[in-house]
Parts: C-alpha cells; structure tokens; sequence
C-alpha cells in the first residue's frame, strides 16, 4: 500500500508555520496594545499633575494677592504701627472677615499676628499666640521657627503631625508669610488651606498618592495605597525626589513605583509629586486575557483548514503523476517520491539504451538531409521518401524556416572566445528548442557561428512569432546577450522549403528597417518597405550619442544604415526626400545644440555641403554632403576633446570642492567652463573614471563626515544644507549609498569611538 507521505510532510509543515504566525500575531497584538496602554497612561497622568499644579497655585496666587491687599488696608495699617487699639482691631477683623467671604470657594483662611504682641486677628475673634496655635494644631516647634520680622522666611505648617492621615476633614495647610506693614512694623500672615479643597481628588479605584514636598519633607500626603506600599513610599528618600523636580514635567521610577514631579510656579519651594503604581506587562495581559484566547482559537481553526487546503492543493500534482506512473508497477511500502524516482530512473535507462541502439549513427545523416533540403539541394521526387527514412513525416506539408542569430556578435567576439560563443549558442539553441516544440513540430539545424535555424511545422506566422518572442524574452532576461529572428513565408511542401529559408536570411540582413521587434516575419518586412522612409526615433537617439561621445566608427556605421534604407533601398518620392533630409537636418541642429555652438556660424561654415543636403537631385551627393557633415560634427568633439585636457577637469574639480556646498548642477559647470552639459558630462567621465552626479555626492558625504567630527551635536537637517542637500531625506539616503549606514548611526559610532 502507498503511504502519503509527502502529504504528510506538507501539512505537518503548514501547521508549524501557522502555528507560529499565529503566535506572533498574538504576541504582537498584545505588545502594541500595551505600548498604546502605557503611552495614554503616562500622558493621562502627566496631564492630572499639572492640571492638580494649576489648580493648587491659582488658590495660592489668589490668596497672596489678598495679602498684598491687606497690606495696603488703612485699618490693617493702623492695627500694625499702634499699640493695642481695639478700634483698630475690629476693623481688622472685618476687614478680614470681607476678604475672605469674597473667595469663600477657595477654602481657606488668613489671620494676623503682630511680631511684638500675642494678639492674633481672625476674622471671626480674636486670641493670644499661644492658644491660636494650639487651635490651629501647631506645637511650640512651630512657634520657635516665626522670627520676629519681615525678614523672617515664609515657612509652611501642617496641622496634622502624621501625614500618613492626613484625610481627615480637619487637616489644614499652614502658610506663615512675615510681611512688613506701616512704619518699622511686622505682620505675620497665616493663611490656612484645607487639604480637602486644595488636594486633588484621588481614584477609588487605584492605588495611587499626592502629596506636597518642600525642602526634602513632606508637608502634606494623600494616599489611597495599602498599608505596605504606604510604608515603602514614605521610607522613599524625598530629597533625591525634590531635586528632580523643575518647572516642567518629570518623571522617575522604581520597581514599584512612579514618581511623577513638578515645581509650583506660586511657591518655588513647593513641589507637587504624583505617585503612582508601576504599570506591568502582566497589568495589561490580564484584562484582554479572555480576548486573546479567542483570538489565538480563531486563528488556529482558520490555519488548521487553510494547512489542508494548501496541502491537498500542492499535493494534487504529485498525486496526479503517481497515478500515471502506476502502470509501471506499485513498489510495497514505498512513499511516493520513493516511487517515482524507481519509476522514471528505469524508464530513463530504457530511453538512453533505445537511444544508442538505433540513432547513434542517424542522428548526422538526418542533419545533412535537413541541411541539404534547406539549400535545394534535395531532388524533389526524393523528399518524402527521405522524410519517411529519417523519421521526419511531420515536415511533410505547411512548413515555415525561422533563423535565429545574436543581435551583438561582435561584442560577443569582443568578450569570449569562440567556444565560448558556440556553447552559449548550442544551449541556447536547445531551450528555444525544448519551449517551440512543446507548440508546434520542430527541427533544429545549426547554420554558421553565429545562427541556428528552425524549420517548424506550422502556417500560422503570427502564432510562431509570439512562441518565439516569449522563448527569446526569458532567455534575454536572465543572459547579457540579445537575439534577432527573421521567419520566412510559410511554404505548403518540403520541397518548397528552400524558399523560406532564403527569405528568412533575407529578413535578417534588413533587420535594422523594421524597429523595436526581435522577431521579424515577412508580413512586417512588407509593411515597413511600405511607409515612405525610415527615420526611428531611437536609431536617432543613438547616432547622436555617437557622435557626442566621439565614437566615429560606431557613428558613422549607424549612419550609413540610414542612407542606405532611405537612398538605396527605399524608391523615395522628391517629397519624401526632402522630408527625410529635414530629418538629417533637425539631427545636426540637435547635436550642435548639446555641443553649445552657434547654429548660424555652423550654416555659414557648410552652407555648399547643407544646400545640397536640402535641395540636391543626385542621391550620391546627398549621401557625399550627410556624411561630410556628421565627419565634421565628430571632427569638432575631437577638437574639443584635445582642448579638455586633464587641467581643465582638474579645474572642474577644484570648482566642485569649492562650491559643494551650493545647489551645484552639471549646467553650471558647463556655464562656468563654457561647454556644454552633455560632452561635460561625457568628459568629466572619461578624464575622472567618476561621473559627475557620483563624485560630487561623494565628496559632500567626506565633508559631511568632517563637520560632524568637529561638531558632535549638529542637526541632520542643517548638516544636509551645510553640504548642499536641501531635503534631509535625499542626504540621508545619498550617506547611505556610500557609508552603508544612516548619519544619526555614524556620529552614535564617532562619539562612541572618541
């Protein structure tokens, strides 16, 4: 019995590779679930601090503008530089009493004490020094700490001695502000706050605190955390806390805390610290637990039916093939790979021995048969005998004869030997080979060094040339080298068949009037010797650049396969030679144009040589007056060559060093030197081995490397503009492509090293 074991081996396979997408679909889901998590809470509670800060420091801005009202009050005046006036007091007092029933929302409280009485002023009665603090819940300490002047600091009291209880109803904030009043007099300031309406309101429904530090104490501390997490924040060291804290957002963490910080703009002393419990990945995994699993079951379900799908889909073929190969025999126990391989090794020996035992020695005479068919050389009442003789009844009728050569022979002969060339041509050959006969009946004939031949057993041309275009398109993708084919006119028998073969060579020599086609039939040869001259744009495109860079030979040669289609070729009408002659001449008007000369200058110079190129009746002389002037054109480049010596490159180049920094362009350079873009271009090049785009990116990168070994913080964007880059984005890719890391990766690397 046949196991399936590849089946097997396939799904097992699909099933891992589902199995870990879906793992690290999960994990990556709950990894950016909890980075946005992460990131909302900290910006959440970045917002409550300062929110809590703005708060707290408008009640305490309003209740020191209050005090620098009172200062200027005249009862609070006169209360300050005499001695005990209970006038005076009462007014005070109501003055006070006013004072705060205005801003009763804000929850607190201001009383005064004279630094030379006991009397302290409230706005509902009056009392000694030492009674009003033990009301307020203040102990002799605190007592100690009021100067007896305006030179006294502000100090702050709380009226509960264990902050860890602090959220009693009665809990104050004492603000003690000495001020000077009157005439050589001191008044102390006691403003009261209720923690209740100055604090902040903390969830229910978390673990966190609030609390005022000054001078590494805490003044007050609010706190919804349990009894042990209490204990280890209070143990936390505050003066290390305080000193963090600025004017602007901070933060520090422990491991099992966040400290959230930031400086009161009203009170610089003060600093309010928001603590928080230090968020987990086991905080965030918890809640989308249920989620998850539902997710991770889905996606495995989905994997299970896509693994089997897939696999009985990749499957099928294999099966489909055993299945053939079963009438060869069913080994016991052997999977199918197993199998097949018994099977297609002993019927490949059988091919290999029938092979050798009856066309060995009929292999040469079938070519020289063909060979000779091909040449005409075949009596025509022996063709078929001799088709029957060597097996070759399927060429009997509907034939066509295609020749195939390489479109670049002589830059193969340049680069490789000749066998060289004739391997690359033999395989090449037989994969064209083994694509054609997959379609049609074929024959392969090798013709000379460069060509092979195909007769094909088939009439439709079309058909033909798109078989060969998809079989001559794969190899030129994956090889360097290019192919030409010409496919003569189908002929009804084999004794015919010279015909299409003479066409076909025929087709190949005139292969340069039929444009952007690798396969060439006759139909397309018909139609083009129909049109009334041919001028191809890229055949244009590539005598021009022959002559910009000086290749006479190259330049020349395409040239003359222009006159020759157009002149000899081709019955051109007088119109159609003068509108071919137009063409030459918007050619010569291109080039002198790229080569920065004056047009007028150049009609002056040639005027005999253009008239006859417009107006002569003689072809020979029109082909004498196109050639004299195109060797004129090269003539010049060479001229200007000798004049673009070393120095003047070397000019360029010092031009280049002392300008990278600008918006340079390849125009400049030819303003500045007074030639051309393109042959600067093509100069620059050949003098420096570099052109002129590479090497003057590459030498803004050096500098850019230097400037950063001087300055180690520069920006990326004004190094960019430093060195000539207006876009950040084109230098850091530009650094890229010649150091093989990013900017910011190089300075981290520079300032690592240094």
């Amino acid at each position: 019995m046949l196991r399936k074991s590849f089946f097997t081996k396939l799904l097992i396979a699909y099933l891992i590779i589902v199995f870990a997408y879906t793992m690290i679909a999960v994990c990556l889901s709950f990894f950016k679930d909890g980075q946005r998590v992460r990131s909302e809470l900290s910006q959440n509670q970045q917002n409550f601090l300062m929110q809590s800060r703005d708060k707290i420091d408008t009640k305490l801005g309003v209740s020191f503008n209050l005090i620098a009202q009172l200062r200027r009050n005249d009862h609070v005046v006169k209360f300050a530089e005499k001695k005990r006036d209970y006038y005076e007091i009462t007014q005070t007092s109501y003055a006070l009493q006013n004072y705060i029933d205005a801003f009763s929302e804000f929850g607190y409280s201001i009383d005064l004490m004279k630094t030379n009485d006991d009397l302290v002023i409230t706005p509902q009665i009056s009392s000694d020094r030492r009674r009003y603090m033990e009301d307020m819940g203040m102990t002799g300490e605190d007592l100690a700490q009021l100067g007896t002047d305006s030179t006294s600091p502000t100090i702050t009291l709380s009226s509960s001695r264990n902050i860890t209880s602090t959220n009693g109803e009665s809990a104050s904030i004492i603000i003690v502000n000495p001020e000077r009043v009157g005439i050589g007099n001191s008044l102390f300031f006691v403003v009261s706050f209720f923690e209740q309406l100055l604090l902040p309101p903390l969830s229910p429904e978390s673990q966190e605190a609030f609390a005022i530090i000054e001078n590494g104490r805490y003044v007050t501390l609010k706190s919804s955390f349990d009894d042990k997490r209490g204990k280890q924040l209070l143990a936390y060291p505050l003066a290390q806390l305080d000193e963090q804290a600025t004017g602007d957002y901070a933060k520090l963490s422990n491991d099992e805390f966040d400290f959230h910080l930031i400086r009161s703009k009203t009170m610089p002393q003060w600093s309010y610290l928001y603590v928080t419990q230090n968020y987990s990945w086991v905080d965030s995994f918890s809640p989308n637990l249920k989620g998850a699993v539902l997710l991770l079951v889905i996606l495995i379900f989905v994997g299970l039916a896509f693994s089997y799908t897939v696999s009985r889909r990749m499957y099928r073929p294999v099966g489909h093939l055993v299945g053939l190969f079963k009438s060869y025999g069913e080994p016991a126990g052997a999977d199918e790979f197993a199998f097949l391989n018994e099977t297609a090794t002993s019927i490949s020996k059988a091919n290999e021995q029938m092979k050798s035992a009856l066309n060995e020695h009929r292999l040469s005479m079938r070519d020289k048969f063909l060979r000779d068919l091909l040449h005409g050389l075949v009596p025509p009442d022996k063709v078929d005998n001799l088709l029957n003789t060597h097996q070759l009844q399927s060429l009997s009728t509907n034939l066509s004869v295609c020749v195939i050569s390489f479109s670049n022979a002589k830059e193969l002969e340049e680069q490789y030997s000749k066998d060289v060339i004739l391997t690359i041509k033999s395989k090449t050959s037989l994969i064209i080979h083994e694509q054609l006969k997959v379609h049609f009946p074929c024959e392969l004939l090798d013709h000379d060094f460069t060509k092979f031949v195909f007769i094909i057993c088939e009439s439709d041309t079309e058909s033909i040339q798109k078989k060969l275009m998809k079989a001559m398109a794969q190899i030129e993708d994956a090889h360097a080298y290019g192919l030409t084919a010409a496919v003569g006119r189908p002929v009804a028998s084999a004794g015919e068949i010279d015909r299409s073969f003479i066409q076909a060579l025929d087709i190949l020599k005139r292969r340069s009037a039929v444009d952007k086609t690798s396969v060439i039939t006759y139909k397309q040869l018909s139609q083009v010797q129909m049109v009334s001259y041919y001028y191809p744009i890229d055949t244009e495109r590539e005598l021009i650049s022959y002559v910009i860079r000086g290749k006479r030979e190259n330049a020349l040669n395409t040239l003359n396969r222009l006159l020759s289609e157009n002149l000899e070729q081709r019955q051109l009408t007088r119109q159609q030679l003068d509108q071919f002659s137009l063409l030459v001449l918007a050619t010569l008007s291109r080039i002198i144009q790229q080569l920065n000369m004056s047009f007028e200058e150049f009609v002056q110079a040639h005027k005999e040589s253009l008239d006859i190129v417009q107006h002569g009746e003689s072809k020979e002389l029109m082909v004498s007056a196109i050639t004299t002037l195109f060797s004129v054109m090269i003539d010049t480049i060479d001229q200007q060559n000798e004049m673009m010596d070393n120095s003047t490159v070397k000019r360029m180049i010092e031009y280049i060093h002392d300008n990278y920094n600008r918006d340079l362009s390849l125009s400049m350079i030819a303003e500045e030197f007074n030639f051309s873009p393109g042959y600067v271009s093509i100069a620059f090049k050949n003098h420096s081995g570099e052109n002129f785009k590479d090497y003057l990116n590459f030498y803004r990168v050096q500098q850019a490397k230097e400037i950063m070994r001087q300055q180690k913080d520069i920006k990326i964007g004004d190094l960019a503009l430093m060195v000539g880059c207006n876009n950040a984005n084109t230098f850091i890719r530009m650094f890229r492509k010649y150091e093989g890391l990013a900017p910011g990766q190089y300075a981290k690397k520079l300032n690592e090293k240094q």
